[in-house]
């Protein structure tokens, strides 16, 4: 670790204490690293389109709008080399909630996304990206290194 020194107005402390607080770090360090690593993201996120990341996706659908179903599960399809699992669960009788779990480039995050929350019948849209590398692998999996023979796959490095 390095030190550095930043010299911060009275009501921008207060705001980094109270955030501190609430979220319970142990100090303004831990969270002013937090809030870096999050103001960095977001840059490299504006500056670098093609960065790969995975992300959350999540909005409320309302329940038996005409042909939302179908709309949501045709661009799903269309970017299903995005998609790696998802979730709904009904809220009441008018709404569902749907996460989203995703991977590929920022980019085609967005678009993907957009595509969805645009759509007549969902609101409440919300999308968080994790920055991250996505690497091919060809190796055995397992504690005995003779049970499975190589195989391609991806893993996801934050």
């Amino acid at each position: 670790m390095q030190r550095i020194t930043v010299t911060l107005d009275p009501d921008l402390v207060a705001e980094v204490d109270r955030i501190a607080e609430r979220r319970g770090y142990a100090g303004r360090s831990e969270a002013m690293r937090d809030l870096l690593r999050r103001g960095l993201a977001e840059t490299r996120r504006a500056l670098d389109p093609d960065l790969c990341c995975v992300a959350t996706f999540t909005f409320v659908a309302e329940a038996g709008l005409r042909d939302l179903g179908q709309r949501l599960a045709a661009i799903q399809q269309q970017r299903h080399d995005l998609v790696i699992a998802q979730l709904q669960v009904p809220l009441d009788h008018d709404a569902s909630l749907h996460t989203l779990l995703v991977r590929g480039r920022v980019r085609e995050i967005l678009d993907f996304a957009d595509a969805v929350a645009t759509q007549r019948g969902i609101r409440h849209d919300s999308l968080s990206i994790i920055p991250a590398r996505i690497e091919l692998g060809d190796h055995r999996h397992g504690p005995d290194p003779h049970a499975s023979s190589p195989h391609p796959h991806e893993h996801i490095r934050t």
